[in-house]
């Protein structure tokens, strides 16, 4: 059974900048490419860690521009990993390209870009995994199209949007929809939404919230405030009347 954890300290964001450090520590401890007979230790770690920070923004800015896209919504998370790290790679390796002679003096002629990029993709498909691993929902079936009453909700909102439900926001008499396509407002309350979507596809957090049950990456607190962190990292707020099925909920996801 999967733990569950209130501190944000173990939420997905911290948890891969956790990862990042890892990298950055042990690239800067086995020193590749040159690094290790070219720089002194206390510049090898600067070195890596520079790398490895921006290799870790470029990676997250890639996936926040491919998550709209339909095609990149259906991967496997392991190929959405690889087309972050090698898209990621193209801006990454001229980062490497300036960083190279800045530091070591060396220019990067163009007939070497293919070179420079397949070692730059070397290390940036390590850190897009790292990066946006927690970030993308786990590999799972879409809601089966043939339930009927899955097709009646679905009816309401947008094809561009897909059948990826992330979490459903009352507001008033209507209800914003986020899928991880985007999000859109339909006419409906969310006590008609909650009726009429299947139990075992999701559950209600809050007065105003309902949550799909695999898009849920974790909880954590905030002050008084627990919050369920989405894969897409939107953070939802429990309602105290709510949590303990909350709980019951996720426990019997992961069990």
């Amino acid at each position: 059974m999967t733990s569950i954890s209130f501190r944000p300290w173990t939420s997905p964001l911290f948890t891969s900048i956790y990862g990042a450090i890892a990298l950055g520590v042990f690239l800067g401890f086995a020193g590749p490419f040159g690094s290790f007979q070219s720089l002194a230790s206390p510049q090898r770690y600067a070195y890596w860690f520079g790398l490895v920070a921006t290799g870790y923004v470029l990676a997250i800015a890639t996936l926040q521009i491919l998550r709209p896209v339909a095609a990149f919504a259906r991967l496997p998370k392991v190929a959405a990993i690889a087309v972050v790290g090698l898209i990621s790679t193209l801006p990454m390796m001229f980062v490497v390209a300036w960083t190279l002679e800045v530091v070591f003096g060396r220019s990067t002629p163009p007939g070497q870009l293919v070179s420079l990029y397949l070692s730059v993709a070397a290390v940036q498909l390590a850190i897009a995994g790292i990066a946006v691993w927690r970030f993308l929902a786990p590999d799972r079936p879409a809601p089966p199209v043939e339930d009927p009453n899955t097709d009646q909700f679905f009816a309401r909102v947008p094809e561009r949007l897909g059948r990826d439900l992330l979490a459903l926001e009352a507001q008033d008499h209507y209800l914003l929809v986020h899928t991880r396509r985007g999000s859109t407002l339909i006419h409906m309350r969310l006590s008609e939404a909650v009726q009429i979507l299947p139990p075992q596809l999701g559950f209600q957090a809050h007065r105003r919230w309902w949550v799909a049950r695999d898009e849920v990456a974790g909880l954590r607190r905030n002050g008084h405030q627990t919050l369920i962190e989405l894969t897409s990292g939107l953070a939802v707020p429990v309602g105290r009347t709510y949590l303990a099925a909350v709980r019951s909920g996720l426990e019997a996801r992961s069990s």
